[in-house]
């Protein structure tokens, strides 16, 4: 369960419980339940992530669970390996030539990269550091998002992962 912070403001400690209780809430919800403009609530979210009460995310916020963070990427991949190879290899029947495939980052999208490796009829995007080191001489067009490094996924992410991922047409996600 998340610990709450206590606050000068009561408002935000009852943001606070309120994300809480619904585990992710839009700006929308917050000023409805709690009779705020969109530049109050967008102001109050900031100020509760910034303490860390609350994660922030696109129109909204999600509670942070106190759940111990997840190992990193290179660490995971050797975990149910048998599993997540039979998972790439059914996931790679679905993608078509031609195809623009989105692989993201994890360890079982690796996998799924792994059994794309040799044709060389896609277009692979990725914010991956591990898919773009497997796909760079596999004859497949890539196109590499960037943004900040996430070092524990070895991944980009960020405004200009999403900014790249907007202006082109994926045909597939993994």
């Amino acid at each position: 369960m998340t610990k709450l912070v206590p606050f000068n403001n009561p408002r935000l400690a009852h943001i606070e419980r309120f994300i809480v209780q619904r585990q992710q809430v839009s700006v929308t919800d917050i000023c409805e339940v709690f009779g705020i403009s969109e530049a109050t609530a967008r102001r109050d979210l900031d100020q509760l992530a910034s303490v860390g009460s609350i994660q922030r995310i696109h129109g909204g916020a999600i509670a942070i669970n106190d759940a111990p963070p997840e190992p990193p990427v290179l660490q995971r991949s050797s975990w149910q390996h048998g599993e997540k190879q039979r998972i790439g290899e059914l996931a790679a029947t679905l993608i078509d030539a031609g195809d623009t495939v989105f692989i993201s980052s994890g360890t079982t999208s690796l996998a799924v990269a792994q059994a794309l490796r040799e044709r060389n009829d896609l277009m692979i995007v990725t914010n991956s550091l591990p898919v773009m080191n497997l796909m760079a001489d596999s004859g497949n067009a890539m196109i590499a998002l960037g943004g900040m490094l996430r070092a524990s996924e070895s991944s980009f992410i960020g405004h200009l992962a999403v900014q790249g991922l907007a202006e082109l047409r994926i045909t597939k996600i993994i």
